[in-house]
């Protein structure tokens, strides 16, 4: 019995010292980061909460981590700084994407020890600089082999004059390689020994340098609230090296105002002669001068793309065209009432603020119903309010109503109450209520106005 009993409480100080022992007896690793000659190191710690394979895990990416930002990454293709440049993207975010994937290609690294207390978890793993060396070398050829198929796939298209799918391929064959960006990458390519993200990144830039967009009749009249009268065209066409061009079929094309505003189909594709075109149903926006823009949509060959290749993309030199559009300005008509203190006026104070206003947004201003596209009625009416210490207020409430004449509909209807102006007397506080009454249209109600108009 004295024997069972003593090897239970053996058996619980084992335990005991086993689950103190952690708690006690921190590692080397821990205090001081490990230097090795033929390793790579990552160290990692997070706070234990929750679930323990949720801090378990996070130690773990945040050691794997501080292993990849071990492997030195050496700038040396001239590419690589090419792209930082027009891409307008800081080298260092740009490293900082190339170490994110080499990261998460990491493999034959190995748990070398782990600890925890009662707040903390950390790890150490490891990953022989020789191992590492030789599965990326074999990464490098595996990816350098594909990419070299698919390059030579877009130069055979591009010899067969099929552009669009020359961009497919040469796109695709930037994937295998991203990662490899800041590498050399030589091998062969119609018996020529050349460094291969400068080849293909030339390449690219070759085939959008003899893609020509030409906007068919540039130049358009159109007016605010209506739809251009016919659509934009855009020919496509592919510069030969002999001089000559021929049209380019299946063109992805995206249009967009730069300048302006209206509503309009976004996306077209070329037909077999080269032509694509948009319609725009309606100029929302009242500038006179307005821009058209028609790309090349490289978003439509890059839809999954990582940030490396979506930033080598936006820095590659793309073909467009613009058109220009001469927007005549709504044609409007103004009945304004205003009654100050009971008295019809004859010199009206809101209506040329107003008419003013509306003229800077590209609005012209008719006699007649007849001419207009837009009937614009304001009533303004003051009253007097009270004297206090020798100063007089008065008090505007004012109804403002746009008609749209082609329908006849409603299409904006505001108010204002009691806007106050104080003056020496009332007719001069009833004619600076009547100005802050015009202000408040103007900062106020004409932006909801316009924007009612334009829809």
């Amino acid at each position: 019995m004295n024997s069972i009993r003593f090897i239970s409480l053996f058996c619980l100080f084992l335990l005991l010292v086993s689950s103190v022992q952690p708690l006690l007896a921190q590692p080397s690793w821990v205090k001081n980061r490990p230097i090795s000659a033929e390793h790579y190191i990552g160290i990692g710690m997070s706070v234990k909460s929750g679930n323990s394979s949720d801090y378990i895990q996070a130690a773990k990416e945040t050691a794997l981590s501080d292993l990849a930002s071990e492997i030195t990454i050496n700038i040396s293709n001239e590419v690589f700084h090419q792209v930082v440049e027009k891409a307008g993207v800081v080298a260092e975010e740009f490293k900082s994407q190339i170490q994110s994937s080499t990261k998460a290609e990491l493999e034959g690294y190995e748990l070398i020890d782990s600890w925890e207390n009662s707040g903390q978890y950390w790890v150490y793993y490891r990953l022989s600089k020789q191992t590492y060396q030789k599965n990326k070398e074999q990464k490098l050829r595996q990816a350098a082999s594909l990419s070299r198929d698919l390059f030579q796939n877009s130069l055979n298209a591009t010899a067969a004059n099929d552009i669009d799918k020359a961009l497919i391929m040469a796109i695709k064959a930037l994937y295998p390689i991203e990662k490899y960006l800041t590498e050399p990458l030589e091998t062969e390519i119609d018996g020529r020994r050349v460094y291969l993200m400068n080849e293909l990144y030339g390449h690219l830039q070759d085939l959008l340098t003899r893609i020509e967009l030409v906007p068919q009749n540039a130049a358009r009249n159109g007016k605010v609230g209506k739809a251009l009268s016919s659509p934009l065209e855009v020919s496509a066409q592919f510069r030969q090296t002999n001089g000559q061009s021929t049209a380019i079929s299946n063109l992805p094309l995206v249009f967009s105002f730069i300048r302006g505003n209206g509503q309009m189909i976004t996306q077209s594709r070329s037909n077999r002669n080269g032509l694509a075109s948009s319609t725009v149903s309606k100029i929302t926006a009242t500038d006179n001068l307005q821009l058209i823009k028609a790309e090349l949509d490289m978003s439509s060959y890059s839809t999954d793309s990582s940030p490396i290749t979506a930033n080598i993309i936006k820095s590659l030199p793309l073909p467009a065209a613009k058109f220009t559009l001469t927007i005549a300005g709504v044609m409007a008509v103004i009945e304004a009432e205003e009654i100050s203190l009971g008295q019809k006026s004859r010199l009206l104070h809101v209506e040329p603020i107003v008419k003013n206003h509306l003229s800077s947004k590209g609005f012209s201003f008719v006699e007649t119903p007849a001419n207009a596209d837009l009937l614009i009625r304001i009533k303004a009416e003051s009253h007097q309010g009270q004297e206090v210490y020798g100063m007089f207020s008065a008090f505007v409430d004012l109804n403002l109503s746009v008609i749209d004449l082609s329908s006849g509909n409603e299409v904006y209807k505001g108010s204002l109450q009691n806007v106050k102006g104080i003056d020496l007397n009332y007719e001069k506080g009833s004619l600076k209520a009547l100005k802050n009454a015009a202000d408040k249209v103007v900062k106020e109600m004409i932006p909801e106005m316009l924007q009612k108009i334009q829809n």
